[in-house]
């Protein structure tokens, strides 16, 4: 991503999947019209059911739940919301790829399940948590090996045998933005194309075709507008992508400075170990 200032309108090319942008388009309560329809369109998109568990409105979450002890992991998530019916929604977005990616959905989505209970209240009364994660990477590479390019998968607690769902408490929709670029077709869907926008598939041309015929594209590229004409939101952008790049930056270095150092110990332990071993067996022969 760059950025190009000039003296009136600034050109920048946003990374729609960055944490501060990501949240100014569905954690915000004047726009949360667009987090229902993002919602309702993955619930919708595998589930011949899905019509008819739409939601209608949501009230936002607290984005870092309290854990019971003060050593747990502390989930954190970059949407949470409640649907009128009681149901959870967790929102994720992962650029990086993460290869406990699957584990740590898992452990979030349980601690939220576990946490909707407090003394004395009755286990009829958990709701279902469900969780979305946006990738920017495969999470399930075999599958486009094997020529499966699906790139939406919905995880359940099924019977092995006659494959039914009883168990309701927590699903689990990954959505792959890069089998999604793979396709040779174009956006097909509402979610394909709320997915296009955020993962800027096809280019910024595309982008305009989508938005004459999807309002809810054209929303988001007007709510970008208005973010990149925002100087403390702009600010607040950049300064979190720099600070991202400080930090990969480093990482990389570190990782580059620990192997070149296991790499010379390494060296210098085997010298001296084959010396020693050659000296030995010299006085031995002598």
């Amino acid at each position: 991503m760059f950025v190009i200032a000039n003296d009136r309108d600034e050109l920048i090319h946003l990374d729609r999947l960055s944490d501060r942008f990501f949240k100014y388009l569905f954690a915000r309560e004047d726009h949360k019209d667009l987090l229902i329809a993002f919602l309702n369109e993955v619930l919708l998109d595998l589930d011949p059911d899905g019509g008819t568990r739409q939601i209608e409105d949501v009230i936002y979450g607290d984005r870092e739940s309290s854990p019971l002890y003060r050593d747990a992991k502390l989930p954190r998530f970059d949407v949470i919301a409640t649907a009128e019916d009681g149901r959870i929604f967790h929102v994720e977005v992962q650029v990086a790829r993460d290869q406990h990616f699957l584990e740590r959905s898992l452990y979030y989505s349980a601690m939220t399940y576990f946490l909707q209970l407090g003394e004395g209240d009755e286990y009829g009364a958990l709701a279902p948590v469900i969780f979305v994660g946006l990738l920017d990477f495969e999470v399930f590479p075999l599958e486009a090996k094997w020529g499966n390019g699906d790139y939406h998968s919905l995880h359940r607690i099924l019977d092995v045998r006659d494959h039914r769902w009883e168990i309701r408490g927590m699903e689990f929709h990954f959505l792959e933005l890069p089998k999604l670029r793979r396709r040779k077709t174009g956006p097909r869907t509402g979610l394909e194309r709320l997915l296009s926008y955020l993962g800027n598939v096809g280019g910024e041309r595309a982008m305009q075709e989508l938005a004459q015929t999807d309002s809810r594209v054209e929303r988001m590229m007007q709510l970008e507008s208005l973010f990149k004409k925002d100087r403390t939101l702009l600010r607040d952008y950049l300064i979190a992508k720099r600070d991202q790049a400080d930090y990969e930056n480093s990482f990389k270095q570190a990782r580059s400075d620990g192997f070149a150092e296991g790499h010379a110990e390494g060296h210098a332990k085997g010298h001296a170990e084959g010396h020693a071993e050659g000296h030995a067996e010299g006085r031995a022969e002598g």
